[in-house]
């Protein structure tokens, strides 16, 4: 499996699939972009195409491409590499043990994308191809969707199938496609009860497939004819579809949203086709739930801009409210398009004018300037009453918002527009946020520590002395150097102190000629120290250094790692030497010995560490 990995990695660039999911800049030799791992204004994720790794500088993790892929897909190494090996033409041969388990999590996943995948194919004939399908285009002819829309995103329709209610299942069944048992699992059907016949989950339904950015089928989105309730049906959660993770229409919208630098959330599934229609493409919806932090992170891979299209009504009013604070815990900027006086939705403004809708996109606000808007409402020059309630809103308002520049800014509007001191509602705010009424909401990075001067990952055993970190870059950078630290210089590895090093350092001794270290061999912690010192660049490994150069830090690193490991050693004697006299002091006879024989040991380790140096 090892041999797979570097296969993998060899065949693919780790810039070009990182730049799938991050946007990256030149910077210098490397490349930088925002981290995708936690919230930032200002970029700190680095991407060396040299050294194949990447690094961020704000939150300190870090790895090679199959744990990137690992932590952005939320897969395991396993599943990483299966991933990137079909993308690179790399045929696994699955041979470690243990892996029972995580392989059948993984085939029951790609069994419901596949089945889900034929089961769209199938509503899609049905809602076009036959007379059992025309409520279906009745629906949408009604809704002014037409059907070139339609076929982009792939609606289809399902039929009631009979009083069995089975239409899909007989279907698959007749094609040797899944069995009704693998067709509950995709949650495609309800699965039988009691000896009772299993039956579809989606009938008599316009259905709309939930894909991913792909473009696989993760699960379906129905909704009811006429007054048939529930309205929406959406598929269940299974090995494939989760939808806090899901946006409709995000496999036609990614491209657009990079191009048009933001991306669009609307409700529902209709408002995503009318925006379509309207020549808004960047539009997606959030599949039947709130907005959630998944979501918001899946859209920051493509923008860090969001402009919220929701409902005018009141839920729709409290949802757009309660969705800028997962968009400003993300560190994003989010904008709010405030439908027109009488409109109920997007959906409907399109079929009313859809010049008006795009106007009305474009025209969106920043979030807390319309959130204040409302907070204040008709208070602005009232009555001293109506100004203290307006005030009330606003500062509960004011206290969400995390960034104290844009805060302060928005305190001084506030106090302006209520005829009030600035210091007053200023107070009050932090009042109120020292309070904790509200949860706390994450604090935004917005000055990394730059690259040359980051602080070391927190690892066990704690941060590694210069000399240690020297070769733990020259482990991770210069592998074949390793032979020669023990050869020429008498380094073995029982003298470095630092565990995370010293783990690298024997990687590295037996690693095959030409072949760089696998970070998927350390655990999370480890990772972290060596992703950073992979992008770490001393002067005396990069490729113009001299070869007196190198070879003299090299003695010198050497030279270092014995001397700490001595400091070390007389450290550990000093505290069983005050140990021992605490024993001996206390009578305790038996630990007074163990530790005369530890202080024994320690003392031999040392004289042995100074007869290796040459």
């Amino acid at each position: 499996m090892a041999d797979a990995a570097a296969e993998v990695k060899a065949r693919l660039d780790i810039l070009e699939v990182i730049g799938g999911y991050v946007r990256l800049q030149r910077s210098g030799r490397d490349h930088k972009g925002l981290c995708p791992f936690h919230s930032e204004r200002t970029p700190s994720f680095s991407v060396s195409q040299e050294k194949q790794a990447w690094y961020c500088f704000g939150c300190q993790e870090g790895g090679d491409l199959l744990t990137f892929v690992e932590k952005i897909e939320h897969v395991d190494f396993l599943g990483a590499l299966e991933m990137l090996a079909e993308r690179a033409g790399v045929e696994l041969e699955r041979s470690l043990p243990g892996d029972r388990q995580r392989g059948q999590a993984r085939r029951r996943r790609a069994r419901a994308l596949e089945l889900n995948t034929g089961a769209q194919a199938y509503y899609e004939h049905i809602l076009w191809s036959t007379a059992t399908g025309a409520p279906g285009r009745a629906l949408l002819a009604e809704r002014g969707v037409s059907e070139g829309t339609a076929r982009d995103y792939g609606v289809g329709f399902a039929p009631a199938g009979g009083a069995s209610g089975d239409a899909l299942l007989r279907y698959l069944h007749a094609r040797g496609r899944g069995t009704p048992a693998e067709a509950a699992d995709a949650g495609l059907a309800h699965a039988s009860d009691r000896g009772g016949q299993a039956r579809d989950r989606f009938r008599n339904r316009l259905v709309f497939p939930i894909r991913d950015e792909r473009g696989d089928v993760l699960g379906f989105g129905g909704r009811a004819l006429g007054d048939a309730v529930p309205k929406y049906l959406n598929s269940p959660a299974t090995s494939a579809y989760d939808k806090s993770l899901a946006l409709f229409g995000i496999d036609r919208a990614r491209s657009v949203i990079e191009a048009a630098g933001c991306a669009v959330v609307v409700e529902g599934y209709f408002d995503v086709l009318a925006a379509a229609a309207a020549g808004v493409g960047h539009a997606v919806a959030s599949s039947g739930t709130a907005l959630t932090t998944g979501q918001v992170r899946l859209l920051a891979r493509w923008t860090r801009c969001l402009v919220l299209c929701f409902d005018g009504d009141d839920a729709g009013v409290t949802a757009s409210s309660r969705a800028v604070d997962v968009i400003a815990a993300e560190g994003l900027d989010a904008r709010i398009c405030v439908l027109p006086p009488g409109c109920k939705d997007p959906d409907e403004l399109v079929r009313r004018d859809p010049a008006a809708f795009a106007a009305c996109v474009a025209a969106a606000q920043p979030e807390w300037r319309v959130l204040l808007d409302r907070a204040i409402g008709d208070a602005e020059s009232g009555s001293v009453e109506a100004r203290r309630a307006g005030a009330e809103r606003a500062v509960a308002l004011l206290a969400r918002i995390p960034e104290a520049t844009v805060r302060d800014l928005y305190v001084q509007q506030a106090a302006s527009r209520l005829e009030l001191a600035v210091a007053a509602v200023s107070a009050d705010v932090e009042r109120l946020r020292g309070e904790g009424r509200r949860a706390p909401l994450r604090v935004v990075v917005t000055t990394p520590t730059p690259a040359a001067e980051a602080a070391v990952p927190e690892v066990s055993g704690g941060p590694p002395a210069a000399p240690e970190e020297f070769i733990g870059a020259v482990a991770l950078q210069r592998p074949d150097l390793a032979a020669c630290l023990v050869e020429e210089h008498g380094l073995q590895p029982d003298q470095i102190s630092h565990p995370t090093v010293r783990r690298l350092f024997m990687l590295a001794l037996a690693a095959p000629a030409g072949e760089v270290l696998s970070l998927h061999l350390l655990e999370a912690p480890e990772r972290r120290l060596a992703a950073w010192l992979r992008v770490r660049r001393p002067p005396e490994l990069c490729d113009d250094a001299s070869p007196d150069k190198l070879a003299r830090a090299l003695a010198d690193c050497v030279r270092g790692v014995r001397g700490v490991r001595e400091a070390a050693l007389q450290s550990e004697q000093a505290r069983v030497e005050r140990e021992m006299k605490i024993a001996k002091a206390d009578g305790r006879t038996e630990l007074s010995e163990r530790l005369a024989v530890q202080l024994a040991e320690l003392a031999k380790e040392g004289y042995r560490a100074r007869e290796a140096v040459p």
